[in-house]
């Protein structure tokens, strides 16, 4: 798939107000699926943020700024647009957004599969643009494990997880299971079934959660992890060195 002016305009009320919002970015036009924007997407729905209407803006969170100047550079690669590195006042973990205002991306973001506002709450799988491309796919679940995933010294293994609405958990099983197939259909890369945690988070609003659970075990689907994936962020690829080593 490829989103262009005609995919965009259809999430507009009118062509005439789609068509002056696009004005100033139509050159980007048509977006075509790539390894960059499958890491996009996975950083989205792993550390990042895609707030829906009336915003239409998107945020990425990390504690390190040379991981938001990687961001960042990935992005501008592929919409050719630019952000603002601000730091994030609503938690007390030091961490920092890199910020996108621009409505049309957003949009199109969300017409490659997205999800907007909180991603505990929402129902999305994978997208099938990345699910039929094994380079895709590769893209989107390195950054999604370099978000989301931990390498556990002690056993030697590698884990992602993700907390999920009580009441849609099922879809976060999904979405996990969808992991777990195609690391196995792609790269031979064998990895539990998905399961849940018995530890319980309560929101401030009262919504339950719980976190859905995948860990990569045997010393060969580890080794294939390493050579067809691995992690950007340094720290978590030498863990997973050290482990390859013992």
């Amino acid at each position: 798939m490829e989103i262009g002016i005609k995919e965009l305009l259809k999430t507009y009320k009118s062509k005439e107000a789609g068509l002056k919002a696009l004005e100033r970015h139509k050159s980007i036009f048509p977006i075509k699926p790539s390894s960059n924007l499958a890491g996009i997407v996975g950083d989205l729905m792993g550390d990042g943020h895609l707030q829906g209407k009336p915003y239409l803006r998107l945020d990425y969170t990390s504690k390190s700024k040379k991981e938001l100047k990687r961001f960042e550079k990935i992005f501008f690669d592929v919409f050719k647009v630019k952000g603002k590195i601000r730091k994030c006042t609503t938690n007390k973990y030091g961490t920092f957004n890199y910020g996108v205002n621009c409505k049309p991306i957003a949009r199109a973001l969300y017409l490659f599969g997205v999800p907007t506002g909180a991603k505990v709450l929402k129902k999305f799988l994978i997208p099938k643009w990345i699910l039929s491309n094994k380079v895709f796919f590769a893209s989107f679940v390195r950054r999604l494990f370099d978000c989301e995933g931990t390498i556990d010294m002690k056993s030697k293994y590698i884990e992602i997880q993700m907390y999920k609405n009580t009441k849609i958990i099922e879809d976060g099983i999904d979405f996990f299971q969808e992991i777990k197939e195609n690391l196995d259909k792609y790269f031979n890369i064998k990895s539990t079934n998905p399961f849940l945690d018995n530890a319980r988070s309560h929101r401030k609003d009262g919504i339950k959660t719980r976190p859905v659970r995948l860990k990569i075990k045997k010393k060969d689907s580890l080794k294939n992890f390493a050579h067809y994936i691995n992690f950007d962020t340094l720290y978590k690829k030498e863990r997973l060195d050290f482990i390859l080593k013992e």
